[in-house]
């Protein structure tokens, strides 16, 4: 009578241990580790967005003309009720502003959520993080810009948080000039 309770609860405790290895996340060796990429043309740039750095995705958004002293703000956008404040990625990257509508924009978090208008989604792509890199600054050192490679083409990877905290920056120093 023994054995059979003792047979029962190993079956049970086996039943738990295989159930259990169905509910915990999959892991990944780190030697093939991947990472969710969104392609973008920006501009005149092909680029890349880690996907795990957005919250969403609108196609042909509407945006609101709204000015303002950064000329990357290209205006505000409704969604679900609430004002975002979207700016064009392109000229965040220091490219030429255009007058041209945004077909896409990226939702990412800043203290809420900001829009980031592009021109065009080239496509999903999954590549190994052995694949991604800093890249050196110009004085050699590993600087915060960062690069994908894409088969053979090195993209350049937005790095959402740095982008943000920059146009952070630039909001504060422009607020306190206007001040003066």
């Amino acid at each position: 009578m023994s054995e059979e309770r003792d047979g029962a609860a190993r079956a049970a405790e086996l039943r738990r241990a295989f159930d259990g290895t169905f509910a915990a996340p999959p892991l990944l060796d780190d030697g093939d580790a991947t990472e969710a990429l969104l392609a973008v043309r920006a501009g005149a740039d092909a680029c890349v967005v880690r996907l795990s750095e957005m919250r969403g995705l609108v196609a042909r958004p509407t945006v609101v003309a709204l000015p303002g002293p950064l000329p990357e703000l290209l205006g505000l956008a409704s969604l679900r009720g609430a004002l975002i404040p979207v700016y064009r990625l392109a000229a965040l990257q220091g490219q030429p502003v255009t007058a041209a509508p945004a077909a896409w924009m990226m939702l990412v978090e800043a203290d809420g959520l900001v829009g980031l208008a592009f021109e065009e989604l080239l496509g999903y792509l999954r590549v190994q993080r052995s694949a991604i890199a800093a890249l050196p600054d110009a004085s050699g050192a590993p600087g915060a810009s960062w690069a994908a490679r894409i088969g053979d083409a090195l993209r350049p990877l937005i790095d959402v948080p740095s982008l943000i905290e920059g146009l952070r920056r630039r909001a504060r120093a422009v607020g306190a000039h206007t001040e003066e």
